[in-house]
């Protein structure tokens, strides 16, 4: 019986903002590797669907771990677990704080009222 193993040492996170933001609209890493086939990425990097999947669910391993570093970004800066590059860390942040375009818009689109601020606290 034969095993084989692809190992990648580096010290740099590699974080793909694409998936990152499939990640944040609450894609499972199934529709996730769906969409991202579907967009032609298995053509451009030549790779099987079974390498996509080990990629996208090692992405989304690496936003969860983030995550919790990404409720008080102050210390995503300070943190030596993760080598992300300050660019890349600011995209990071500002997307995951950033307003959802439908939600501003129900929320922004009404008059406030007793029942609509009480919704908005909620």
């Amino acid at each position: 019986m034969s095993v084989e193993l692809d190992v990648f040492v580096g010290n740099t996170t590699i974080m793909d903002k694409e998936v990152y933001q499939l990640w944040l609209n609450g894609y499972t890493v199934h529709d996730a590797v769906k969409v991202r086939a579907d967009g032609g990425i298995m053509d451009e990097c030549e790779a099987s669907e079974e390498v996509l999947y080990s990629d996208t669910m090692d992405q989304y391993r690496t936003f969860q771990m983030c995550e919790r570093l990404l409720h008080h970004p102050a210390k995503l800066a300070n943190q030596l677990l993760f080598q992300i590059p300050p660019d890349r860390q600011a995209m990071l942040i500002e997307r995951y704080y950033a307003f959802d375009d439908l939600f501003v818009r129900e929320v922004l689109g009404k008059k406030l009222s007793k029942g609509t601020k009480k919704d908005l606290d909620d």
